[in-house]
């Protein structure tokens, strides 16, 4: 008998959902007209009672919706001739709706966790697809990636992108936060990023033109998107990079054995309506390896709240980066899994790993 929408934050139901679990019993004034006409409380004559139904899940709570109830109609006591021609609603019936409103909260909180259970299943379906299978192949490279999500769906990700001039965008990025929200806005970033990589040649232009194209959506859903790319040029070892915001790359030279920092100095994607990229060329030699990795690895923490930064992936990476891609991937990951705390998933960890062919010690 109300017109939508019915307000939550006044009245009667704001007292509700403000006591949570406990039963809320109001009198109602006969023939009072109601401030507002809207209002739940003018479908009651005499009293109205109501609880809020929650759906509990483990040790989550959430709120559902409200179970009103208004005048008792008959005694059933079997009390005096007032209280058989007035019944008042009381404890027992708070213990009833009470009662209903848990079983309603299980109810309609089991479908909707599986209504949402789809739909996470077929994210997790569309996010999987959109991965590489295996790294590309690029003559003079080695290359190799891995992605591990911190929940059902991540915001990380990482790609091999074909350029218009043959070249190849080894990519990694991440969108902030990590659960549904942040995965669909990557396939869109992901969808946008190749679209423009087709009719572009230069990396930093695609990085423009895709902040530019993503500035809306991103400022509308209140996130950013960090994200740092390598273009390599088959049997060429002078590579361009370009990193909007995103963790430096980690640089190691097999000549001395020595990790440097590829800093980035760009804002991220999103901040910015019109940001301008550039390209920096690095100068490979045989056996150098670069390392793209989002900030799960650094930010992993261990049951003492340290967090496993970058001083200790520098380590790693000198430690293993004389073999191959997978092998340097695998002891990043590794390490990281080896320092947090055990159950820790608190973020995403993405790792690409590229290492120009060549022995050091034969090949110039």
């Amino acid at each position: 008998p109300l017109d939508e929408p019915v307000a939550a934050d006044v009245g009667l139901l704001a007292e509700v959902f403000a006591a949570k679990d406990a039963v809320v019993l109001r009198s109602v004034e006969p023939g009072r007209e109601v401030a507002l006409p809207n209002m739940p409380e003018q479908l009651g004559r005499c009293q109205a009672m109501g609880v809020s139904v929650v759906h509990q899940a483990g040790d989550r709570a959430r709120c559902l919706g409200a179970l009103l109830l208004f005048d008792k109609v008959s005694a059933y006591d079997g009390g005096s001739a007032e209280s058989q021609q007035h019944p008042r609603l009381g404890s027992e019936e708070g213990q009833i709706a009470l009662s209903f409103a848990s079983m309603l909260g299980a109810v309609i909180g089991a479908r909707e966790s599986a209504a949402l259970g789809k739909e996470l299943s077929m994210a997790q379906e569309i996010q999987s697809q959109i991965l590489p299978a295996g790294p590309v192949r690029v003559a003079g490279f080695d290359l190799a990636g891995d992605y591990r999500t911190s929940g059902d769906v991540g915001g990380d990700y990482f790609d091999y992108v074909p350029l218009a001039d043959g070249r190849t965008l080894a990519t990694v990025a991440d969108v902030s936060g990590h659960n549904l929200a942040s995965g669909m806005m990557m396939l869109g970033a992901r969808a946008t990023l190749r679209t423009l990589a087709t009719l572009r040649a230069d990396p930093a232009q695609v990085f423009s033109d895709l902040a530019a194209n993503l500035f809306a959506d991103l400022t509308r859903t209140e996130r950013f998107l960090t994200a740092a790319a390598v273009a390599l040029r088959p049997d060429d070892r002078t590579v361009e990079v370009v990193n909007a915001g995103h963790n430096p790359l980690m640089w190691y030279r097999a000549k001395d054995g020595s990790v440097t920092e590829v800093a980035a100095e760009q804002t991220v994607l999103g901040f910015l309506p019109n940001t301008r990229y550039r390209a920096q060329a690095l100068d490979l030699a045989p056996g150098d390896c670069l390392l793209l990795y989002t900030d799960g690895v650094t930010e992993a923490e261990n049951d003492k709240g340290e967090m496993f930064g970058e001083e200790r992936l520098v380590e790693v990476v000198r430690s293993v980066a004389g073999g191959s891609a997978d092998a340097l991937i695998a002891g990043v990951l590794g390490a990281v899994e080896a320092f947090r705390a055990a159950g820790d998933r608190s973020d995403d960890i993405t790792v690409v790993a590229i290492k120009a062919a060549g022995d050091p010690e034969t090949d110039s």
